[in-house]
């Protein structure tokens, strides 16, 4: 009896016919080997020549995560604005304590340095040079003058690196024995460092009745009659130094003085100021 022949392989089949298992026609039929796994692709050493490969992969795997340096990157992008900022106003507020201070120790300095200059300072001295009187009868009254009167004064300053400034609103009177006979304003003027200036006063009679003394002096032409006054000022001032003035400083100051007559050639023969 014939063994069983196997069918011819199929079109296209590389597989030679020799590869087949022969069957004998006296032995009994063999099962079919399956046919050996193919090789594995080995993967070439680093000398040899390198291939390149295109590997294919499907839609269905492709995840669009980014890569974890990504968020990273976008994390700290995104906090840096926020850092300088805070790190900004720190600064900002370090610039406006540090000016705030600056114009704080330019004011103590400002001070101290008038301080100093107020009690380091000497008050100027006064002395009366001359006294000229002008007036005129008023037909109403016999013994009331409208008279006018012009006292110059010497004043000294006694600082060397100071200068003076005569503020206006100072205010002049002019008495005999008590009664007051003339007031006016004192001049406003600035006076340099260490010298003496000369500074006439105006000043205008009262209205009421002179004393029969001042009366016979004015009228006097021969005969001269001495008589004696006092002046009083009180006086607005500003030391100085450079372009640092001092605040308003008030002073007072009292001359007492003899004339030999208020009419023509009036001449001082004695006069002391006090301040």
């Amino acid at each position: 009896m014939e063994g069983r022949v196997p069918p011819p392989p199929p079109d296209g089949d590389d597989t030679d016919d020799n590869s087949l298992p022969l069957q004998s026609s006296g032995s009994k039929s063999l099962p079919q080997t399956p046919p050996p796994p193919p090789p594995l692709l080995m993967t070439p050493p680093p000398d040899m020549c390198s291939e390149t490969y295109v590997i294919q992969i499907p839609k269905d795997q492709i995840y669009r995560i980014p890569p974890p340096e990504n968020a990273l990157f976008v994390e700290r992008r995104g906090k840096k604005p926020v850092e300088k900022n805070k790190k900004s106003r720190p600064k900002c507020w370090v610039w406006i304590t540090g000016s705030i201070l600056v114009v704080l120790a330019l004011i103590i300095a400002l001070i101290l340095v008038t301080l100093s200059i107020v009690y380091r300072s000497k008050s100027p001295s006064f002395s009366v040079a001359h006294v000229l009187v002008k007036y005129a009868p008023n037909s109403t009254h016999k013994r009331t003058q409208s008279a006018g009167y012009t006292i110059s004064l010497k004043a000294n300053n006694p600082n060397e690196i100071m200068g003076i400034d005569y503020d206006s609103g100072g205010v002049v009177t002019l008495s005999s024995k008590g009664k007051k006979i003339a007031t006016g304003k004192f001049p406003s003027l600035e006076q340099g460092e260490t010298g003496f200036k000369k500074i006439k006063v105006f000043l205008k009679g009262t209205k009421e009745t002179i004393p029969k003394e001042i009366e016979k002096s004015m009228k006097a032409n021969k005969t001269k009659v001495p008589v004696s006054l006092t002046l009083n000022a009180k006086l607005r001032v500003k030391l100085k130094l450079g372009v640092i003035k001092t605040w308003i400083i008030d002073m007072d100051v009292a001359c007492k003085f003899k004339v030999n007559t208020l009419g023509v050639g009036s001449m001082i023969l004695s006069e002391e100021c006090q301040n």
